[in-house]
């Protein structure tokens, strides 16, 4: 059994039809709608949340999955085995499983509904990850589709920064027309005001709370630096550069510990794709960044201090200390399978703030071992893109792409990520790419040929 690693891409000459072939558009457009169209925006009808736009492409490309595996005949006579799926697979059937024991027993019309819910949100974020491993072949393909990431976490950020410092809100500019909103972020929707956090107002963009915008301005910050350092034109580079300092300023904005952490995780993992003379030059002009950030708005720096040092005081902490009781009391009732997939009643339960709490309610020790695997596939992940980058640029995007991902994966712990769909889908695309240019191949029998 040998690893495989895809060929560097040599770019000659190809027809349109050929390019266009190869270009995914479909999977470009999930994520730039991801990012420009909030996730409570659907089409009315019977669907509500199910029918956000990023979600049903998402399960588009799972039947599109489907379809392969049927119809598609493979060619080459080695055998290939994609890590990277093993390790999603295992993740999908430890939560299928507890999916299973959720409906064995009938609840309340809310938590039935929430059961629904979650079995498709966990059917789109297995098939946006396999059709993302699977499809993506080439660098061009990978750029393309990260292109389109950037565009949309850039315009998420701006949003943002309006929301925090004007009175401009430009979160449903691309709503389109006849589309309603869901009634799950009612202040945004009746055009209340935004929250306020010691005196600062956090700003959600197009997300659907400050947290997870935030965790998506701090993973914009490796992604467009990326963009900025080895975009092909002076063009690309010069945007990537706005977009990485709008970005970087959104990210206070958000007034959350969550993202200082996310942004923390992905400098530290993308710091190792310079050398030192560049890691001291963006040290210091982080400095200035951040004095300037302070001079422009002090109040707002002042905010995100006071929510680390005052974190004793803060409700949404001793909120989160509160559930730790409920949630060891529901798992010494159910310790293997949990309150299953969507079966925990909301009312009761509500946000924990801890991605794998959650597991631990609705799916007992299945659950975080789900999880478990996913962490552990997306790390090995990282680690099988770095080894099959080809030279300096590549090395560079799978370092931005560990980043973006790691950082994503680290915020698991101070919110509930899975709940939240924008962070979510940009997770699973991810981890579909880290592993989409790495697979084992098996040895051919002996004697064979």
């Amino acid at each position: 059994m040998t690893t495989s690693l895809a060929a560097p891409e040599v770019v000659g000459p190809a027809s349109t039809d050929e390019l266009r072939r190869r270009t995914p558009w479909l999977l470009g457009l999930l994520c730039l709608l991801n990012g420009i169209l909030p996730s409570y925006v659907v089409p009315p009808g019977p669907l509500k949340s199910n029918g956000s736009p990023a979600k049903v492409i998402a399960i588009g490309l799972l039947f599109l999955v489907a379809l392969g595996v049927v119809f598609v005949r493979r060619s080459g006579r080695t055998p290939r085995l994609r890590l990277g799926l093993v390790f999603l697979s295992g993740y999908f059937v430890a939560m299928l499983a507890i999916y299973g024991v959720g409906i064995s027993h009938t609840d309340t019309p809310v938590v039935e509904a929430t059961k629904t819910r979650e079995f498709i949100i966990l059917l789109a974020n297995f098939g946006v990850a396999t059709y993302t491993m699977i499809r993506i072949k080439t660098a061009r393909q990978r750029y393309f589709v990260l292109g389109a990431a950037a565009i949309g976490l850039t315009f998420n950020c701006v949003v943002g920064l309006l929301q925090h410092s004007t009175l401009i809100d430009l979160h449903l500019l691309f709503k389109p027309p006849g589309f309603v909103l869901t009634d799950t972020n009612e202040y945004l929707k009746t055009g209340a005001s935004l929250e306020d956090r010691f005196g600062s107002t956090r700003a959600v963009g197009t997300t659907l709370h400050a947290i997870e915008f935030s965790v998506l301005a701090a993973v914009a910050v490796p992604l467009t630096l990326h963009f900025a350092r080895f975009g092909r034109t002076g063009w690309i580079r010069l945007a990537a550069i706005m977009a990485a300092v709008v970005a970087l300023v959104s990210i206070p904005a958000g007034v959350t510990r969550t993202g200082v952490v996310a942004l923390a995780v992905s400098l530290l993992i993308y710091a190792w794709a310079f050398k030192v003379r560049e890691l001291f030059t963006a040290a210091l002009l982080g400095g200035v960044a951040l004095g300037v950030e302070f001079l422009v708005s002090p109040g707002t720096i002042d905010a995100i201090v006071r929510t680390v040092t005052n974190a004793d005081e803060d409700p949404s902490v001793l909120a989160r200390v509160a559930d730790y009781g409920r949630v060891a009391a529901t798992f010494r009732a159910h310790p293997i399978f949990g309150l299953g997939l969507g079966g925990a009643p909301p009312s009761e339960y509500g946000f924990l703030d801890n991605q794998w709490l959650q597991a631990l309610v609705q799916g007992g020790i299945i659950g975080v071992a789900g999880m478990l695997v996913l962490a552990v596939g997306a790390v090995f992940g990282v680690a099988g893109a770095l080894r099959s980058a080809a030279d300096r640029r590549q090395r560079d995007l799978a370092f931005a792409m560990g980043a973006m991902l790691m950082s994503i994966l680290a915020s698991s712990a101070t919110f509930d990520l899975f709940t939240f769909q924008q962070a979510t889908l940009l997770f699973f695309v991810l981890y579909g790419l880290v592993w989409s240019n790495y697979d084992v191949a098996f040895p051919e029998p002996k004697g064979s040929g």
